[in-house]
């Protein structure tokens, strides 16, 4: 903008100044006028540093390509845009800007012209330069848009310092009394020198651009008219069902199998994730009409509905699938009837029952007591301060701005409800075993009748040199991602390493990127969650973080941590080194077992139970994280739930076994859908039937691992919940697969799937 300023005239006015202030270094204002990265550097318009979001915070995405992110990858990136709408006025812009700075001065030396001359030779000069930009594009066509556009900005920054080095000169004159009739020139000399490097520069920048483009497979760019738009739009609207939110205008249309979380996240509602699969609590919804068009309620979402004690209508958004409609939903549960009666029968022996953990397995556990157990004392320690939390939806913490809001599934007021004594933010010393007693890092002393292990687990901390300095963190806490978000900001940090290409890492990786950070993922395998997928989708998967920026190294482990003072470097096995300003370990998780190996209970990688969850002490149970039963330790929330309650059952008397566990893995909040169950592994005599769509944009692909006439596991990738919802009853029932729905499997019929959900458990299963 300083080209508008007369140079003899004095500075702007006031008010001028506080709009140009305003509006300095905003990206949304200035690369949607000027296309010139280095003039906006010139006057002061983008930061010196290449620093991510630097003056939006938070970056609403205003602009196309954000200059304040990677300024010389959007500066090309607006040159070589295929839309015309976008690149035409920047190249109009620039074309003219020689012929305008030239007619600008020149006409300053005349000052008796009158106006309408002054313009009229103003636009011959305007037109010239535009004229000439367009004539060498066409005469010329092996110099590249970039360079020219470089050429006709420096042409334009040297006709502008050649006039105002005799401007500077009389104004050094002026302020020191020193007549230099050199300085001009040397002005002259720099700027010229300066825009020769610029050009030259603009010319490697840009041909490493066209490398990395060509590199990059395509986007296909579909053409749509407005008409046709509202024509398919309509088509949508008549093909699929409708769901009006509360408060919104509109009904909105989806297709059968959707959830209402999807649909809701789909629209733009304000509602929380959590585990997807209708057990942690996070997405409580109220069917005010139409609740018989959605799928019935299975086993773990009436346990999650009566611990959370809404209305009868409630239901689970995440697990609540659209089969018609119409169906109105409000995002503001109702409240429900205080629970009436008494349990039938209970061991009036049981005094007292104490639970270590306040997590799913815990809470879960103590709900499941109190229903079975009106009138015993509930002791609930949790070593967090917080009440029960969304733990899966802890990595929006380091990016969001609402901290825990919207995370707590319990309200305070629950436990008094329950009547549960709440420790809150009370480490537990040791356990008396002979005295049935649990002592508290308060002084404090609990008797116990039965006890229920739930402590739950932490990240294992990496075999790394350097490891625990400042810049090095887990995540598995809601305090550890408040502290990774603290300690960027109080450091400027802009890189960050993630060591594992699990379900943590690339969930962790995902919302450091989301902070505005360059991450860089190491993974010690050759593929990305190879505990969770196959092959195929992982590959599928790294193509996917590849495209949003984020940069997997395989083979890849930490050797040390370098750095004064702070984590500033990453030296891995094989001599590499990476900057970083934070490295985060997301390489599994460690049960918290410390307490009972003291207390003389048997343990191996976490607590030993048997079906009951029971461990080697009569009266102890153990459930969640904690709990090794069938000698694994899944860390999985939905099973963590189950276990409680089984755990809560049998401490009380019952006699309920654990039944098999069906692992299931969900890919949350980074953008991809991905699902998958059971196994993905193909034995010898399996029949493994595979439907890709290798979409770069949005890829599909759907696995189901069959094996003995059974599906035994699935692998889904893609916006597909009718088939989640299939495979996901399949299964879990290990429902028969008739070579006929095989058939329809390979030619793409998925939704044939639907018709197992009325299969019946397999004998012996």
């Amino acid at each position: 903008m300083s080209f508008f300023d007369y140079p003899n005239e004095p500075p702007a006015s006031s008010a001028t100044a506080q709009v140009l202030l305003a509006f300095k270094g905003k990206s949304g204002w200035c690369s949607s006028i000027c296309p010139l990265l280095p003039l906006q550097r010139v006057y002061g318009q983008t930061p010196f540093a290449k620093v991510p979001n630097s003056h939006c915070q938070p970056c609403v995405g205003c602009t196309k390509n954000c200059y304040d992110f990677r300024p010389s990858a959007a500066y090309q990136a607006d040159l070589h845009d295929p839309d015309p709408a976008w690149t035409a006025p920047r190249k109009l812009f620039v074309s003219a800007l020689p012929g305008f700075v030239l007619g600008f001065f020149l006409l300053v030396s005349h000052p008796g012209l009158a106006l309408p001359e002054v313009y009229l030779r103003l636009a011959l000069f305007f037109l010239g330069s535009v004229g000439l930009f367009y004539a060498l594009q066409a005469f010329v066509p092996a110099l590249s848009t970039t360079v020219q556009v470089a050429l006709w900005a420096a042409t334009a920054i040297s006709i502008f310092y050649w006039f105002a080095g005799h401007t500077l000169e009389d104004s050094f004159a002026t302020i020191t009394g020193l007549h230099l009739g050199w300085l001009r020139w040397a002005i002259r000399g720099i700027v010229w020198f300066l825009a020769v490097f610029w050009i030259a520069r603009t010319y490697v920048k840009g041909r490493q651009y066209e490398e990395e483009a060509a590199a990059r497979p395509a986007l296909p760019v579909i053409q749509i008219s407005p008409r046709a738009k509202k024509v398919a739009e309509k088509t949508v609207e008549a093909s699929g069902s409708q769901v009006r939110f509360a408060g919104s205008d509109k009904p909105a249309s989806a297709a059968v199998g959707t959830s209402l979380l999807a649909l809701a996240e789909r629209e733009k509602q304000p509602i929380e994730a959590g585990c997807r699969m209708g057990v942690c609590g996070a997405d409580p919804v109220a069917v005010l009409e139409g609740g018989g068009c959605l799928t019935p309620p299975d086993e773990d979402e009436l346990n999650t509905l009566r611990r959370l004690g809404f209305a009868d209508n409630t239901r689970m958004a995440c697990v609540a699938r659209i089969q018609s409609g119409p169906i109105t939903v409000s995002l503001t549960p109702e409240p429900g009837q205080p629970q009436q009666g008494r349990a039938a029968s209970y061991d009036r022996s049981i005094v007292s029952v104490v639970v270590l953990g306040n997590g799913i397995a815990g809470v879960t556990a103590a709900d499941f007591v109190r229903r079975g157990h009106p009138d015993c004392e509930i002791h609930l320690v949790g070593s967090e301060s917080h009440v029960l939390y969304n733990r899966m939806g802890i990595s929006r913490l380091v990016f969001g701005r609402s901290a825990m809001q919207g995370l707590y599934l319990l309200p305070e007021q629950w436990y008094d409800d329950h009547q549960i004594v709440a420790w809150l933010n009370t480490q537990v010393s040791h356990i008396d075993l002979p005295s049935r007693r649990v002592f508290v890092g308060t002084g404090d002393a609990l008797p116990y009748d039965r006890l229920i292990l739930a402590m739950g687990s932490e990240s294992s901390p990496p075999p790394v040199r350097g490891f625990g300095q400042p810049g090095s963190f887990v995540l598995r806490s809601a305090a550890d991602a408040m502290q990774i978000r603290a300690y960027a900001q109080q450091h400027g940090v802009r890189e960050a390493v993630v060591a594992g290409g699990g379900l943590l890492g690339l969930e962790a990786g995902h919302s450091l990127r989301e902070l505005g950070l360059r991450v860089t993922i190491l993974e010690r395998g050759e593929r990305l969650m190879s505990k969770q997928i196959d092959e195929r989708c992982s590959e599928l998967v790294d193509a996917y973080f590849a495209r949003i920026g984020m940069q997997v190294l395989y083979g890849a482990e930490t050797e040390s941590l370098a750095g004064q003072n702070r984590v500033r470097e990453v030296i891995l096995k094989d001599g590499r080194r990476l900057r970083c300003g934070i490295f985060l370990a997301a390489i599994g998780i460690r049960p918290n077992v410390e307490l009972a190996r003291r207390a003389g209970i048997a343990v191996n990688r976490g607590i030993i139970v048997d079906d009951r969850m029971e461990t080697s002490v009569s009266g102890v149970f153990a459930a969640g994280d904690v709990a090794e039963h069938d000698g694994r330790v899944l860390g999985l929330w939905p099973i963590a739930a189950k276990q409680g309650e089984v755990a809560a059952v049998n401490a009380l008397g019952g006699n309920v076994t654990l039944t098999a566990e069906v692992p299931a893995t969900i890919l949350k909040g980074v953008g991809l859908d991905l699902f998958s169950i059971g196994t993905f592994t193909a034995q010898p005599g399996d029949q493994v039937v595979v439907d890709e769509d290798p979409d770069p944009v949005a890829p599909s692909y759907r696995r189901l691992v069959i094996s003995g006439g059974r599906a035994v596991g699935a692998v889904v990738l893609g916006a597909h919940p009718e088939v989640v919802a299939a495979v996901t009853a399949a299964v879990k029932k290990r429902a028969e697969i008739p070579p006929e729905l095989v058939a329809e499997l390979r030619r793409g019929d998925w939704g044939a799937l639907k018709e197992l959900g009325r299969v019946s458990q397999p004998t012996g299963a």
